[in-house]
């Protein structure tokens, strides 16, 4: 599990700042404040290591983010000489810290050059020979760590009317805008959620994930059931149909409404997600009711007490509220303090915010959340 970052001279992030994280993670607050940079250092990490096999170079554009070039990813107030910096600590069997430097890379402007990996295991830090990894257990399992991440970005999908059939990745995932969910669904329909997932469980005897998905998609948005036409081997596309209502009848999905293609692949990847693996979902609550808001927040606490790592960007006070809830539920197996909260403020700062037992914040910031208060002070006002 990820349990510290530490940035420096990336894009906002001059000063070096320490975020520190749990189970459960919520990053909030005003826009353009850093929320989306600070996640994109994972992103930037995972698929650099995907692509060289190791973190010889920062791959700037690929499958899970594209920055442009490294004059667009490097602070603007820093000196050009003085390199990036990741400092990462985790809690993990194989390693504990891993710093990586980078600096501007002459010959390509859209890679980022290794300058240093020191790594720490057994309250030892070692530099890496060349920046590249090394199958010792401690490289191992930072490569481990930071592969396996998925991604689900606030662009996705919606409804389509259909998508081609193809193979899926050796990593699977449902891919940054949900392309790869109904693929998914339709190769592995009859798979077991992994034995681990049982807290994740809805329903009697279900623990298929065409099951699973179909029992939280009618959870979340009050009824739903999935069908998938086009798993013969004479047709090249897949056609996924819905139902939101108590009839046999079948809709495409641009008649049922964006709620239901903006949240599956949200379901499918928390379902598909192993123990030890990372999610980071931007933006759950984008068309759903406020009630739905409130259940997917639920479904990611679930998610997260299974061994996964969660990491949601929300303006959401409904997921926020949700995931305060679900901290406090019994009978979801995720503790009030396995919930961190960052709150990204207008000065370009961030607050950790701590939650009790009782399911309060004692260091609520001015404009967190409070906007209604204020609408209502306004309309007060108007009105006297």
């Amino acid at each position: 599990m990820i349990q510290e970052l530490q940035v420096q001279n990336f894009k906002c992030f001059q000063e070096s700042k320490s975020f520190e994280f749990s189970k459960l993670n919520l990053l909030t607050g005003i826009n353009g404040r850093g929320k989306s940079s600070l996640l994109q250092v994972f992103l930037l990490l995972s698929q650099s290591s995907k692509k060289i096999d190791g973190f010889s170079e920062l791959i700037l554009n690929d499958e899970l983010v594209s920055l442009g070039n490294f004059d667009d990813i490097k602070n603007s107030d820093t000196p050009r000489g003085e390199p990036i910096v990741f400092n990462l600590k985790a809690i993990n069997e194989r390693f504990q810290e891993v710093r990586f430097e980078f600096q501007e890379n002459f010959n390509d402007e859209f890679i980022a050059k290794t300058q240093e990996i020191r790594l720490k295991s057994e309250d030892t830090y070692r530099k890496l020979e060349n920046n590249e990894l090394g199958d010792s257990p401690a490289e191992t399992g930072l490569s481990i760590l930071l592969e396996d991440i998925h991604f689900i970005s606030a662009d996705r999908l919606g409804p389509v009317k259909f998508i081609e059939k193809k193979s899926l990745p050796e990593f699977i995932n449902v891919g940054t805008r949900g392309e790869n969910t109904i693929n998914i669904l339709a190769n592995y329909n009859s798979e077991l959620i992994h034995p681990v997932h049982k807290n994740l469980y809805l329903g009697n005897d279900a623990p298929h994930i065409l099951q699973q998905t179909t029992e939280w998609l009618s959870y979340i948005l009050e009824g739903a059931k999935i069908k998938i036409e086009g798993q013969d081997k004479s047709s090249s596309v897949l056609t996924m149909l819905l139902n939101n209502k108590s009839n046999s009848y079948n809709y495409k999905q641009a008649n049922i409404g964006y709620g239901y293609s903006y949240i599956l692949p949200l379901i499918v990847a928390g379902l598909i997600a192993e123990e030890g693996q990372v999610i980071i979902i931007e933006n759950p609550e984008a068309h759903l009711h406020p009630r739905a808001q409130s259940r997917i927040a639920e479904f990611f606490a679930k998610v997260a007490s299974c061994g996964v790592q969660v990491f949601i960007e929300s303006h959401s006070e409904h997921i926020l509220n949700g995931l305060r809830v679900s901290a406090l539920n019994p009978e979801i197996k995720i503790k009030y303090d396995e919930l961190t909260i960052h709150y990204f403020n207008e000065a370009f700062d961030s607050e950790k915010l701590i939650m009790d037992e009782k399911g309060k914040i004692p260091n609520w910031p001015t404009g967190f959340f409070d906007q209604q208060e204020i609408d209502f002070a306004s309309i007060f006002k108007f009105t006297k």
